[in-house]
């Protein structure tokens, strides 16, 4: 069991839905402007897993007719 990053309901793991951003250390017009020179700029990765409601509200994934649903 993980935590939503938003609201903090605890979800399975195989369940949640995971979002990951590549945060940049530098501001975006320096980083341009050494990128030009040939610099390395570092990034950060950041990951947060949310609940299904939380995703879908955020619009990390859509709410899918009963038909497209996998029901056994």
């Amino acid at each position: 069991m993980i935590q939503c990053n938003h609201c903090g309901r605890p979800v399975p793991r195989d369940k949640a839905k995971r979002d990951t951003q590549w945060i940049s250390l530098v501001d975006a017009s320096l980083a341009r402007e050494l990128r030009s020179k040939g610099t390395y700029i570092a990034r950060q990765r950041v990951v947060k897993f949310y609940c299904v409601s939380c995703a879908v509200h955020f619009g990390l994934s859509k709410v899918r007719s009963r038909d497209e649903r996998h029901f056994y």
